[in-house]
């Protein structure tokens, strides 16, 4: 092996790892193989900074990896294909020569080679014409177990029978049928074809590619018959996979962006790969990027309305599959989200689909985690985790995620609409039978809301709310006609409306469709929603009716009356606008979900193997009985700085300082009083007043002109965050802030492009020194500064927060958690609501101090 892999033989496994690993690592892998070969859950907890992510990373893959054959089978598999190797017009001089001019490499040698490589899985940009992809080479050394007369007479009849061609289409048509919608095609012959995955929109001949067919190598997987190869080599004889693939979801997609900069690091830096994410990230159309909500302007484009279509959606096909991607410059190894929206755009093809197609051959699948939590999501994007790894990375909010996927709130508005829709399509007599179910629910639910709007009980000012409990709601419900016989019925009208053709009645014998109108993408996202929540409070007997809470709440809004119509019936404008907003009262109807182990339960038990990680996971216990999931498998690993390296440390009570005094050595410590010796007691009374508040800030200001580089500062709430900005603003000090550092604040909620750039200028004022020494980052616990993003050496000097980051006493969310726990808690096992409270504080607090290691 190369000096510049370490190797570790771990259960069995080879592993190469980028450097010597520290202990911590080395138990990271060693706990994550044992739960990968005997099928049972990990729960790992590593300190921020000591390398879990490559540990995780190496040791998965190397365990995939040998699944597909020992290296001791390589001389077989090399021999194989020699004798196979492929002449058709793809490996012929020319294509050689193009792979060569794009960085190839003819001749590489064992074992020098990574695994990644050896394994059939490395990037073309180290592949000669007979080493191509793992399905490849496997089905070479297939092809030459029978050459050695291997006396398997069953292996020879297998070979000879082909799978149906139109599965691979089903599969096709099942992902993007639920949220794709048919585009039309001019063929050659004048008629009209229905193209139900851009797949299919590949002719036999393209300019990568020869025409006809080759079934001798994957130069045209994606084509014909020759996807024999790819689909024989990754499932056996019962359909199932042989090989599973790895979902590795984390928080955001800022943290997917520095997991693929670890796997470029790896010697698996080649394997076949994917990230799954939301059009706000991966969309370039034009008409689409400009619109407010996304989602329904792409559907609305892939519907054909208005005659206008999606062109970048038409070139998915040219780098949706794997071994084409990876032609490409930049996408050999491991690649980002960003990257491959640059290709997109380029190549005009649309990444958002490109992406999805590309999980069929993947080896391993980055994505947001409430993707693989969310049962919405994961229909939509045709996610199949039975017998799958799941790697959840920054695991300590997967119990919030968790909830909120079982969870769901629509508006009165939003129900009003849906009625109105339904009902224009019974009255246009449009699949009147299946329409008129859907609306009764509805009427229903806005004649619920109506009679209960005033028995609503005020709670804070402006606002009203009424609870009911899960089993409460099911007695409404059966009020309404919807029962456990009755839901599994609404759920087939659901389903057929969403049906964009419908057969009609043959003529001259030949069976015809036509296309029907079918609702608004806005009420079919708000019916999937209602669906999915009702679904589980009918589930198994009503299993988890008693983990649910409904309420109603009552808020007020204003809105802007600016266009009045006169007596002649034209819109004219009041001189006074002012006069013309109206405060309205908005209800909302919530299905809050309480016990994350219900949208657990749906991959728990399915999935081969969980592991959860992160730095901050204490209690296990509590993890364990709020999942509902049982980790045979624990290890609380310790931090790679020796204790020898910490010169001081305190229990962190309200203003924290924890500064970086060297390359290895770390001060963490409390402060209880500021420079002009007032005390620093960060409880909501006393972050109130404007003495705590100008004394936090000449605290700040000092460690400003003290500490060079970063300094990142972080606080309980956006609502202090206003408040000191405010304050400081009015006295002057936040001038002087900024005459020591370039202060940056962390916006709320906005757009992704938004807070990127703020990073990056943060990040170029340390770097690129000027006037001022380095910058100020402040930002909230539990934000997107304090999850996951890297602020290592002259990024995070000093790491200041101020306060203990508990979740809002008065949200109702947050106190009926707190109930349900307390009446749990002996009988599952769950944290008591107030130690449930407190451990939530904390786990934010040490992820905002992890920023610094």
């Amino acid at each position: 092996m190369s000096s510049m892999w370490s190797e570790y033989t771990i259960g069995g496994v080879k592993i190469y790892f980028p450097y010597k690993a520290y202990p911590s690592q080395l138990a990271m892998m060693n706990s994550i193989l044992r739960g990968l070969n005997s099928k049972q859950h990990c729960l790992l907890e590593s300190p921020t900074g000591s390398g879990k992510s490559l540990a995780l990373l190496c040791s998965a893959l190397a365990w995939q990896q040998s699944l597909s054959g020992k290296p001791a089978d390589e001389g077989v598999s090399e021999k194989a294909e020699v004798q196979l190797s492929c002449c058709c017009a793809c490996h012929s001089k020319d294509f050689t020569n193009n792979d060569m001019n794009q960085g190839t490499s003819r001749h590489f040698n064992y074992p020098s080679t990574p695994p990644s490589e050896r394994n059939g899985t490395s990037s073309t940009c180290q592949d000669s014409p007979e080493k191509t992809t793992l399905a490849a080479k496997l089905s070479a050394k297939k092809q030459a177990s029978i050459y050695r007369d291997e006396n398997d007479d069953f292996q020879v009849e297998k070979k000879r029978i082909r799978p149906l061609e139109t599965t691979q289409q089903i599969r096709k048509r099942h992902c993007f049928g639920t949220e794709v919608h048919n585009l039309d095609a001019k063929v050659d012959s004048g008629k009209t074809v229905k193209l139900n995955s851009p797949l299919e929109k590949i002719n036999s001949f393209s300019p990568q590619k020869p025409p006809g067919h080759c079934s001798r190598c994957c130069c045209s997987t994606k084509q014909g018959n020759s996807q024999e190869s790819s689909n024989t080599i990754k499932k056996d004889h019962t359909g199932k996979s042989k090989i599973p693939k790895i979902y590795f979801g984390t928080r955001t997609h800022k943290q997917i962006a520095q997991i693929t900069r670890e796997l470029r690091r790896t010697a698996y830096s080649g394997v076949p790969m994917t990230i799954l994410s939301s059009r706000d990230h991966t969309c370039v159309h034009p008409e689409v990027v400009g619109n407010f909500n996304r989602n329904e302007k792409c559907m609305e484009l892939l519907d054909g309305k208005n005659g206008k279509s999606c062109y970048f959606y038409h070139g998915v096909h040219k780098i949706s599959d794997q071994h084409t991607l990876q032609t490409f410059q930049g996408m050999c190894k491991a690649w980002d989200i960003e990257e491959l929206v640059s290709l997109g755009k380029k190549l005009k093809a649309c990444p958002y689909y490109t992406a999805r197609e590309l999980i069929q051959d993947a080896d391993i699948i980055f994505c947001p985690y409430n993707y693989l939590l969310d049962a919405q999501i994961r229909e939509s994007m045709d996610l199949n985790l039975k017998e799958q790894v799941v790697i959840l990375d920054e695991a300590h909010n997967i119990e919030d995620c968790a909830r909120e996927s079982a969870s769901y709130s629509v508006t009165e508005v939003q129900l009003r609409f849906a009625r109105d829709e339904l009902d224009s399509m019974v009255n246009n007599n449009i699949r009147k039978k299946d329409h008129e179910p859907l609306r009764a629910v509805c009427c229903s639910l806005i004649n619920w809301l109506e009679a209960n709007a005033e028995y609503l009980v005020e709670r804070d000012y402006e606002s009203a709310c009424k609870i009911w409990s899960g089993n409460e709601m099911l007695l409404t419900l059966h009020k309404m006609g919807i029962t456990t016989a009755t839901f599994p019925i609404l759920q087939g009208h659901f389903s057929a409306v969403l049906q964009k053709e419908e057969k009609i009645s043959p003529i001259y014998g030949k069976e015809e469709a036509r296309e029907v109108p079918v609702i608004s993408a806005s009420t079919q996202i708000m019916l999937k929603g209602l669906f999915m929540v009702l679904d589980y409070l009918f589930r198994q007997n009503s299993r988890f009716a008693d983990d649910y809470k409904i309420a109603i709440q009552q808020t007020y809004s204003w809105t802007n009356q600016i266009d009045i119509s006169d007596k002649n019936g034209l819109l004219v404008l009041p001189k006074n606008k002012k006069r013309s907003r109206q405060k309205t009262a908005v209800h909302v109807l919530n299905f809050w979900c309480l016990n994350p182990a219900v949208a657990f339960s749906d991959i728990n038990g399915k999935v081969q193997t969980i592991v959860l990680t992160s730095g901050t996971l204490s209690p296990m216990k509590s993890f364990s009985s709020e999942l509902g999931v049982t980790f045979t498998i624990q290890l609380e690993a310790n931090h790679i700085i020796k204790n020898s390296q910490i010169m001081s440390s305190k229990f962190i009570i309200y203003v924290v300082a924890c500064a970086r005094v060297s390359s290895l050595k770390v001060w963490v410590g409390t402060i209880g009083s500021g420079p002009k010796g007032r005390n620093l007691c960060a409880t909501f009374q006393n972050t109130e007043t404007f003495e705590f508040q100008d004394e936090v800030g000449a605290l700040l200001l000092s460690v400003c002109q003290t500490v060079s580089q970063g300094i990142l500062c972080f606080l309980p709430s956006y609502k202090l965050l206003e408040k000191l900005k405010e304050r400081w603003l009015s006295t002057g000090l936040w001038h002087n802030l900024e005459l020591v550092k370039t202060v940056i604040v962390e916006p709320q909620g906005g757009e992704k492009t938004n807070f990127d750039e703020l990073l990056q200028v943060y990040y170029d004022a340390i770097k690129y020194k000027g006037e001022k020494d380095g910058a100020l980052l402040v930002a909230v616990c539990r934000g997107k500064v304090s999850e996951g993003l890297d602020f290592s050496d002259d990024n995070a000097r000093a790491v200041i927060t101020i306060g203990i980051p508990f979740p809002n006493v008065k949200d109702l969310q947050v106190e009926l958690k707190r109930q349900y726990n307390d009446h749990h808690s002996k009988l599952r096992g769950l944290l008591p609501g107030r130690q449930w409270y407190e451990i939530q504080a904390y786990r934010a607090l040490n992820q905002a101090l992890g920023r610094t290691f």
